[in-house]
């Protein structure tokens, strides 16, 4: 192939261009390796492509990386490296993160068989943009439909993988530089936190007992765990003598708090306690559901059938946090109920709600 090289000495590798490219034409080409082969005892010389590039400079400077950073796996591409990444990165993290990076995964696929050294913050970018704005898709009839921008949340999940493989590239001389940390997420609109209206609720206390899983819901909203919380509430988790749940995590003001139940919930708390589940909150067969399918098949299905809005589970806690300041209760006691982190120094250090304290202001609840 006709080409025009820039000497360099030898076993420093070559750059050159290539008359029949007209995009990239410059060359950059890693220093040539000699093997043996055993059977036929001869030698024979390979040269990787580093990559290709619109200027000399460019191709230099690929090259000149390369020589501080060689790496056997020059040419491996974002699916290779995911492949590799995965079963080391996955030893220790939950598994609902898990999830999330292989939801996240699925929007990679336009750079799936891109070399990762080839790969720059502009080609991501696109993805996060494109996925940052309504864009066409179809609906579960397969109908066209205009689908709407992703979350902010999911948006940052993107990122993070991305950084998360960059990372894992650098640390193998695989990449030069991480280029996922110039990501650039759109603005979060500040979300106003909604929570149950009294209406709701008492619509709620209705279709308890009749409605499947909307006993559920109104303990949620008479006890602000957050929904894995409460699912992982096991039998033990509720003390019979002071009549009171005990569970929590996420935060150290969170962790292992008590929540005493309101006599509104005895009843349901009780039915539940009944089936001898692993978990409180179980399947027919007293296995434990994870947040995601209690979300889809229990919590959404019972909100359509009560007849309210499709409020988030987490809007169950803001509705307990709301309805406790409304009845009066004390700030400090509200934070120790819910366990929030953001405890002031005088409700962490000096003060400490006995069991006698907490149910008082949980009775406050109407």
């Amino acid at each position: 192939m006709p080409r025009k090289a820039i000497k360099r000495e030898n076993g420093a590798g070559s750059v050159y261009k290539r008359k029949d490219l007209k995009r990239r034409p410059w060359v950059a080409s890693a220093p040539a390796t000699t093997q043996r082969d055993d059977e036929s005892k001869r030698y024979t010389t390979n040269q990787q492509i580093i990559g290709y590039y619109a200027t000399a400079q460019e191709a230099k400077d690929a090259l000149e990386n390369y020589r501080r950073a060689p790496t056997t796996k020059l040419n491996i591409t974002l699916e290779e490296l995911h492949e590799e990444w995965e079963p080391i990165a996955y030893r220790s993290i939950s598994k609902q993160t898990q999830d999330n990076y292989d939801a996240c995964w699925v929007k990679l696929e336009p750079l799936y068989k891109t070399k990762v050294r080839d790969i720059r913050t502009a080609q991501m970018q696109t993805i996060l943009d494109r996925y940052s704005n309504p864009r066409p898709g179809t609906d579960k009839k397969g109908n066209p439909v205009e689908l709407p921008p992703m979350s902010h949340s999911t948006l940052s999940k993107i990122k993070a993988l991305l950084t998360q493989l960059f990372d894992y590239a650098l640390q193998n001389d695989i990449a030069i530089k991480n280029y996922a940390k110039f990501l650039v997420l759109p603005k979060q609109e500040k979300t106003k936190k909604d929570c149950f209206t009294d209406l709701e609720l008492q619509k709620i206390r209705k279709a308890a007992g009749n409605i499947p899983f909307a006993d559920v819901i109104l303990m949620m909203c008479y006890t602000g765990f957050r929904i894995s919380e409460f699912l992982e509430l096991t039998p033990f988790s509720y003390d019979s003598a002071l009549n009171a749940l005990k569970g929590g995590k996420k935060t150290e003001a969170g962790k292992g708090r008590v929540v005493p139940v309101h006599p509104a919930i005895r009843p349901y708390l009780a039915s539940w306690l009944a089936k001898n589940g692993k978990t409180i909150i179980c399947t027919d067969d007293g296995a434990p559901y994870t947040a995601d399918s209690f979300r889809r098949q229990c919590y959404y299905p019972a909100l359509e059938a009560i007849g309210v809005r499709r409020l988030t589970p987490h809007a169950t806690r803001h509705t307990f946090a709301t309805r406790l300041s409304a009845a009066g209760a004390r700030v400090e006691d509200i934070q120790a109920l819910a366990g929030h982190e953001d405890y002031d120094m005088t409700a962490n250090t000096y003060i400490h709600q006995d069991i006698d304290t907490l149910r008082a202001a949980i009775e406050k609840l109407s």
